[in-house]
Formats: C-alpha cells, structure tokens, sequence
C-alpha cells in the first residue's frame, strides 16, 4: 500500500493544492487521460485548475477529460481547448470504458470521498476502472466526511469492498481538511500535516 494522506487546513487550500496537482497532470503528460468526479465539493477546484489553465497555457490537443457523474458543474471544462470528441461530460462508466478500450488506464482520477463513505459511480457499483488509475486521488472536506475518513483509514487492505480495493492501490493520495481528519489520531493529523507532507 501506497496510500499519503495529505491534510490543510481548510477547503480552499484542499482545492488549490488539487488545482495545481490536475495543471500539473496535463503539463507533465499531454496525453493524459483524466477522470474527474463531478460534485459541488469539487466545482471549486475544477474552477482554480480553469483560471490556472487560463494564466499557464498548457496543450489540450491530445488531453482526454471524462467526467465521473453528473452532480457538479462541468460546463467549467468548456472553458478549456479540449476538443469536443475529447470532453466527456456525461459521467458513465460506460464512457470512461470507450475512452479506455484504446489506452491501458487514466494517468489521473480525482474521486470525493463521501459521507456515506461511498467512492466513485453512483449509478453502477463497478468502479474497478476507476481504482485501476495510474494516480488516484480522493478528496473529502468538512466534518460530516470525517467518519469515512476515519473507516478509509482504518480499513483492510484487500478487502472486497471500496476502501479495501484503495488501500491495495500502488500510488492513491487521500486530500482532506481539518475537519475530515478530526477522527484520525492527533500523531497522525499532525504527521500528514500540509507543513510536512
């Protein structure tokens, strides 16, 4: 298991740092294919990564973007030159599969964790595809996530279910506030700090 825990103080630093890791993705692989989940906890940092793209031009010919469900505003990504065949807003599982069917993974997906300690699709359970990402990072601000957080932490690895199949995952990064990780021990919010981590 490779799993980081990252923790910052509030929600707009959370999604500055997850703004600057998406601009990154694309600056470093141009080619990438990204899975984003769409929700209203994300839409701010969906918002930052746009205004960065906008300040540091970066190459979307090649980018694949596919959305991961339909609960946030993804008309943001309109804003960017990704090409129209390339911008999969829909949010199925389905269209993640096609996007895939020619590539081996997503280099990049970004999942909120939420308060029912759910991950991923919320109209199929197969999320396989999504925890076979290069780099999978899960989000979760506020203090009604940190339940889930405190049961992702506390999980078995290799256990069949959500958080199990995670805690295998080569390369997962868990992003949080304050709040979320009010469950975590004080030596481990203090340890994954932003200072440190």
């Amino acid at each position: 298991m490779a799993m980081n825990l990252k923790i910052f103080q509030d929600k707009e630093l959370v999604s500055i740092y997850m703004a600057d890791i998406i601009r990154k993705q694309v600056h470093n692989n141009p080619t990438s294919v990204i899975g984003l989940e769409l929700n209203e906890e994300l839409d701010w940092t969906y918002e930052k990564f746009v205004g960065e793209a906008k300040q540091h031009p970066a190459d979307f010919s090649q980018i694949y973007l596919v959305a991961i469900n339909r609960d946030g505003d993804g008309d943001i990504f309109k804003k960017l030159d990704i090409p129209d065949e390339q911008l999969k807003l829909d949010g199925s599982a389905d269209t993640l599969k096609k996007v895939l069917d020619d590539k081996d993974q997503a280099n990049l997906t970004v999942l909120s964790i939420g308060a029912n300690k759910k991950l991923g699709y919320t109209e199929s359970g197969d999320n396989d595809q999504l925890f076979d990402s290069r780099e999978l990072m899960l989000v979760a601000t506020g203090s009604d996530k940190a339940e889930a957080i405190r049961g992702l932490y506390d999980a078995i690895e290799n256990n069949d279910d959500d958080f199990g199949k995670v805690k295998k995952h080569r390369m997962v990064t868990v992003v949080m506030d304050t709040e979320a990780a009010s469950r975590l021990d004080q030596d481990i919010v203090e340890y994954y700090t932003s200072e440190f981590a």
